[in-house]
């Protein structure tokens, strides 16, 4: 919802103030995300799925505006481990985009990221542990977009993050407890991501 009122309120900032050559798209976004943390990579082994919306807010000249929101989630590993990660991440950067090609551009850019994530799981020590928290840090992209056809283009980018994590609490068999020491977690991932943006204003074959 605050994505929607974002495209929302730049359009009508667009119109009201006269910004010329201002356009504006998004469109779903999926990937396969992969924390980081050797904890991660030692239980659950394989990449999870994250799903999410992307807006971009393109100006003048090769700089542009990406937002970015997505849902991560794994489960259990193929071991049998009985864990479950989940995770909310919100991204904002400029970005440099230059055409090589009529229809075929490549850009890169680095921001900020939010992110939000519950875990739980059984440890090396038979213990059920819940976990959860946010953190903010560093995100960096890059990739390619090629226009598909009409308003619709397709776009393939990876996505590195990079953010920590400490608590001191936790609730281990159902019993809220104290950690000491806090214990800390790498936040940061990898991903590819595969999205369909949509030409919503101000852009060639909008369709608004």
């Amino acid at each position: 919802m605050k994505i929607l009122s974002t495209i929302v309120l730049m359009f009508c900032l667009s119109q009201a103030f006269g910004f010329d050559g201002i356009s504006i798209s998004a469109g779903p976004m999926i990937s396969n995300l992969a924390p980081m943390d050797s904890v991660y990579e030692n239980r659950f082994l394989t990449p999870g799925t994250s799903i999410g919306l992307a807006v971009d807010i393109d100006a003048p000249g090769i700089l542009d505006f990406r937002v970015s929101g997505e849902y991560f989630w794994k489960n259990s590993s193929p071991i049998g481990w009985d864990g479950e990660l989940s995770a909310f991440l919100i991204s904002i950067m400029p970005l440099a985009k230059h055409e090589v090609f009529s229809r075929l551009s490549v850009f890169a850019g680095a921001g900020g990221v939010f992110i939000t994530g519950k875990y739980s799981g059984t440890d090396d020590f038979g213990e059920f542990v819940e976990a959860e928290g946010n953190s903010a840090g560093f995100i960096f992209s890059v990739g390619a977009e090629v226009v598909l056809a009409g308003p619709l283009s397709g776009r393939l980018e990876y996505r590195r993050s990079y953010a920590g994590f400490k608590t001191d609490n936790a609730i281990i068999d159902g019993q809220e407890s104290s950690i000491y020491p806090a214990a800390e977690a790498d936040l940061g991932s990898s991903q590819f991501c595969v999205t369909f943006p949509l030409s919503l204003f101000g852009g060639s074959g909008s369709i608004f």
